[in-house]
């Protein structure tokens, strides 16, 4: 495969024709080599095609905000662009939230989506993800949906490129999410969703549509059970496990005693198989990252943290006090 001046594909196939049915624009020069223009819908149907070539987001992007991307982003950000539901496991310190947000901001730039709706911990929606919205993507508008049920409802209706909700808010306004035009949703800490029996996931599950992007992020997949990737390869790729629970448990565990089941040796295979389309990065596979890394975060206290903090300072306060006492004593 070569690269035309950023803008087109030269591509050496044994079955060119195949590729000529898909792509109608498509121009075959031999026997073999056919010349395809290098856009994002052509790419995603060259990977449908098990043809693999890289996302045009290399060269048609100009990577907004405060930060250059690492090589292993922007390879993150080229898969997820070519892929509607798929997982990011890059490990934790990789980047893959600044990976995910300018993924998202070249799919607005491109027009094939409209809004994304972010679910993630309680404790990062600001600190975390508004804050680096606001780093690598300045010029996109971006809102928190916390509070009553009125409140994370108009928030959602405000129209902001970015939404901002956590998992159990999901629930509360589920039909203004179903009606709100999230084209892409972004599960950070996705193993929130392992267990697809929950509240949490059937109410994921109805908002999902088949147009509706879905990436799932963590850098712990399946870290306790194999029983773990069953939840999420039923939101990203339904097909690759089986319709219910029993029958994936009795694939990769085996029973012991009545309370015990332990993993079979195949295991981690299935679950390989399973969740799919993923990519991983390592931290010792990113060779150019920096030997420390400083994320200074605000985060909020929970209020039995408030309760117990101030509690701590009224005792301290009367120790304090009964120090500084002049003794009566002769």
């Amino acid at each position: 495969m070569r690269i035309f001046n950023g803008k087109a594909l030269l591509l050496n196939l044994r079955n060119p024709f195949k590729v000529i049915e898909a792509i109608p624009k498509s121009k075959k020069l031999s026997a073999h080599e056919i010349v395809v223009n290098w856009g994002l819908e052509e790419a995603q149907t060259l990977k449908n095609l098990n043809i693999n070539v890289p996302s045009p987001i290399h060269k048609q992007y100009g990577w907004p905000g405060n930060h250059k991307p690492f090589v292993h982003q922007k390879d993150t950000a080229s898969f997820l662009t070519l892929n509607k539901k798929a997982f990011c496991f890059n490990e934790q310190g990789t980047g893959k939230t600044a990976s995910a947000i300018w993924a998202s901001d070249y799919l607005m730039k491109e027009g094939k989506i409209d809004r994304v709706l972010v679910i993630c911990p309680l404790s990062i929606m600001d600190s975390a993800w508004r804050a680096d919205l606001f780093s690598f993507t300045p010029h996109r508008t971006v809102d928190i949906a916390y509070g009553t049920a009125s409140k994370r409802k108009k928030i959602i209706n405000n129209g902001a490129d970015f939404v901002i909700i956590n998992y159990d808010g999901v629930e509360i306004v589920s039909d203004e999410v179903k009606k709100g035009g999230f084209n892409l949703i972004i599960v950070d800490e996705a193993t929130h969703y392992k267990n697809a029996q929950t509240k949490r996931w059937k109410t994921l599950n109805k908002i999902l549509q088949d147009n509706t992007w879905l990436w799932m992020m963590t850098g712990t997949p399946a870290a306790q059970s194999p029983l773990d990737a069953y939840g999420l390869a039923k939101l990203v790729n339904p097909m690759s496990v089986p319709r219910f629970f029993g029958s994936f448990r009795d694939m990769v565990m085996n029973k012991i005693t009545q309370f015990k089941w332990v993993p079979k040796a195949n295991a981690t295979d299935i679950v390989f198989k399973a969740l799919q389309p993923a990519i991983r990065f390592t931290k010792d596979e990113c060779l150019d990252l920096p030997p420390m890394i400083y994320v200074k975060r605000e985060v909020e206290l929970t209020r039995q943290q408030i309760k117990y903090y101030n509690l701590l300072k009224i005792v301290e306060g009367i120790r304090f006090t009964i120090a500084i006492e002049p003794s009566t004593e002769e």
